[in-house]
């Protein structure tokens, strides 16, 4: 028992000899800092169809107690702060007043199956009791968690089926490519309405609970400058320089014109959430940030966000950096270098989250890590934990945490830094 004993201890003290040395600093130089932040963005979906060896499905997620199970699965990784999935495409994860329309049910539906699925296939979440995201929202507060919501920058995450009744409804507010396709179901920010359309959801989610917003503009369904060629970013284009708008949808000029469109949004948004009466914070999500200003921004050319500009006015509370542009070659330097530099454009004007991530999409997160430098998922994990905390981020975000995508040691390397060494925030370099 005692050669046991000492060879865990050995094997603990070994992973975490840098925190060791690292928390003294932490806890002298910040005086009472506040604790490092975990983020958790969380897909119920996506533990639907998980089993156990036997083919059991383990999360009934239309009831409370198969989402807090789901819940103490997440918590696994040491997450303080969970942002839940508001919706599944465009159908709402609770009863939308704002997205209720008799012609259009729900897809997520297992009655229209003929065999009667006793989970996962097709879900009502908008029909489930007690309300699902108002409940999750309680259960986190009775935990002491951070709990808010993890919302794509358009409701419409997938392509098709998943196009959410508001904006089936609403053709005439639908994007225009330059050539003058329409891109259906996608509706577009330059028309007042729409606006007005998503701050009503917003206000739908304040009502149940929410304290942290999440926009979350890596899932888009679709949406980007290249379909903004609507009436009003035409006119007003015209106005402002007298010529028609140039044709390509990627040209600077052009996504810099509608990132004013996208900004008036968010500022928007951001007012309406003052007016609720709560603090609520307002984060949002960035990604493939390059590193150096001077290098074409991905977020401009694909989501016309300028969220240097967000930063700078305050706007935001939190910047979610969800990739970088990390170099194959000198993959943890460059990661490091990146960071830094967002760092000091942030400048102290908002929290800063970086990415410890198993989605791996964008070919930036963990597994393509463990590629280039040969370590497994834990090790890499702690890696990319220990920058963040080193550079002085306020913490880390996890994309997403599903069924068994963080491994079990995965889950406990994470926990034990987050428990420990990385507690609490640092003062950044």
């Amino acid at each position: 028992m005692g050669k046991r004993f000492l060879s865990v201890k050995i094997v603990g003290l070994a992973r975490t000899v840098w925190g060791l040395a690292l928390i003294g600093v932490c806890v002298l130089g910040a005086g009472a800092a506040e604790r490092f932040e975990a983020v958790a963005l969380v897909d119920s979906l996506d533990f639907a169809a998980s089993k156990d060896k036997a083919g059991r499905f383990l999360f009934d997620t239309e009831t409370p107690a198969g989402n807090r199970a789901l819940l103490e699965h997440v918590l696994e990784t040491g997450a303080n702060t969970i942002l839940w999935r508001n919706c599944a495409g465009g159908t709402m994860r609770y009863l939308s007043e704002e997205t209720r329309l008799p012609w259009v049910e729900s897809p997520l539906d297992k009655r229209r199956l003929p065999d009667s699925r006793p989970v996962y296939g097709w879900l009502r979440y908008y029909q489930s009791e007690p309300d699902i995201i108002r409940d999750i929202f309680g259960f986190c507060k009775e935990k002491g968690l951070n709990a808010g919501i993890h919302w794509p920058f358009e409701e419409t995450h997938w392509h098709s089926w998943t196009i959410g009744p508001w904006n089936l409804d609403h053709p005439q507010y639908w994007g225009v490519s330059a050539d003058g396709q329409i891109w259906s179901g996608r509706c577009s920010l330059a028309y007042p309405e729409v606006v007005a359309h998503k701050l009503r959801l917003v206000d739908e989610l304040l009502e149940r609970g929410m304290d942290h917003l999440f926009v979350d503009t890596v899932r888009n369904g679709g949406w980007s400058p290249l379909d903004e060629y609507v009436r009003p970013e035409v006119e007003r284009w015209r106005r402002k320089y007298g010529t028609e708008p140039p044709q390509d949808g990627r040209d600077p000029r052009w996504c810099a014109f509608v990132a004013e469109t996208t900004h008036a949004y968010l500022v928007a948004l951001r007012r309406h959430l003052n007016a609720s009466g709560r603090k609520v914070r307002l984060m949002l999500g960035v990604f493939e940030i390059a590193p150096s200003a001077d290098q074409p921004d991905f977020m401009l050319i694909t989501r016309s966000i300028d969220w240097r500009r967000l930063v700078r006015e305050g706007v935001i509370d939190t910047l979610v950096v969800m990739t970088v542009k990390w170099d194959t070659a000198r993959p943890f330097e460059s990661t490091r270098e990146i960071y830094r530099n967002i760092m000091e454009t942030c400048g102290g004007r908002c929290e800063v989250l970086f990415p410890v991530s198993m989605y791996n999409f964008s070919k930036k997160g963990i597994p393509s890590y463990q590629e280039a430098v040969k370590l497994s998922a834990p090790e890499v994990a702690e890696k990319l934990l220990k920058i963040a905390w080193e550079e002085g981020a306020d913490g880390i975000c996890m994309e997403c945490v599903d069924y068994e995508n963080y491994s079990a040691e995965t889950r406990a390397v994470l926990r034990t830094a987050l428990d420990g060494a990385c507690r609490l925030k640092r003062e950044a370099r």
